[in-house]
């Protein structure tokens, strides 16, 4: 495809998302009042801070290509996230693909569009520490993202199946930022994560770390829409988000986006199923269905 396609392709989803906002939003246009905002959630896997920060640009994106004011929010956790998706409230949520397809086959969410880029997953060491294969992880503390976080669920199964789960000793963070603070403090001595989460915490271009160890791959987050969401602005939002340019290529909030299907969530139907159960304890019980 040529780079004039590309610009009309663009141009075309610029004008299908501001008719489809025109169509969802007819009382309110006619009236001249001004829409609500539109909330987003975002999967907190850095700092509020550099989450808001690194998003800033979609942000706005999204704003311009709506004709709305858009505000982004994050949570205190992954478990956090799920409840905050569930409030008809907060319409869009940008969750990691486990997440997205256990709201998308247990409480009716729709998928708007899924990442383009795949990171890599590894325990990251500092450069000066050296070992000698997987067994020399044994005595290291290892600093891993929420528990429900996809990355954590990889980890520690690798290293169950290492055998190394009883000499590794680990402890969960709430974002990818606490856990490189907790590395610089000489709390922890080494870090698993997906390398687009690293990428988008200020913490890890300092942290001098390369990945020792590599576990698998990941899709980064993907958009879904509450089930409640009227179907013009999903598709107003859908060709929004297809529009986007991202200024640079690194880490997860630097990814374009595609529409995505079913075939996209086959990789991790076994951490959907883990994801449920551990909610389900949370909670005392199964999920319900979206407020």
């Amino acid at each position: 495809m040529t780079t004039t396609h590309r610009a009309r392709r663009r141009v075309r989803r610029r004008l299908v998302a501001t008719a489809l906002v025109t169509a969802a939003m007819p009382s309110l246009l006619r009236a001249g009042a001004e829409p609500p905002a539109l909330n987003v959630g975002l999967v907190p896997f850095v700092s509020t801070r550099a989450m808001l920060a690194n998003y800033e640009p979609l942000r706005r994106h999204l704003e311009s290509a709506l004709g709305r004011r858009v505000a982004f929010h994050t949570a205190t956790g992954f478990a956090a996230l799920v409840d905050n998706a569930r409030d008809p409230s907060q319409p869009l949520t940008l969750m990691p693909m486990h997440l997205a397809r256990l709201a998308i086959e247990d409480w009716g969410f729709r998928l708007v569009v899924r990442s383009s880029r795949e990171s890599e997953v590894a325990i990251w060491l500092p450069a000066r520490t050296a070992v000698d294969g997987a067994r020399g992880l044994g005595g290291l503390r290892l600093a891993l993202l929420d528990e429900l976080s996809i990355a954590s669920m990889m980890c520690r199964r690798w290293l169950e199946t290492e055998g190394l789960a009883p000499a590794v000793p680990v402890t969960h963070h709430r974002t990818q930022s606490a856990a490189l603070a907790a590395l610089v403090r000489g709390d922890v001595d080494a870090v698993c994560g997906a390398r687009g989460q690293l990428q988008d915490a200020p913490e890890f271009a300092k942290a001098d770390l390369r990945p020792a160890f590599a576990i698998g791959r990941v899709l980064t987050p993907a958009f879904v829409a509450h089930p409640a969401l009227p179907e013009p602005e999903l598709q107003a939002l859908r060709a929004a988000l297809l529009d986007w340019r991202p200024a640079t290529a690194s880490g997860a909030s630097g990814a374009e986006f595609v529409a995505g299907d079913e075939r996209d969530f086959a990789p991790y139907a076994p951490f959907v199923a883990e994801a449920r159960a551990r909610l389900a304890t949370r909670r005392g019980g199964p999920a319900q269905a979206p407020r």
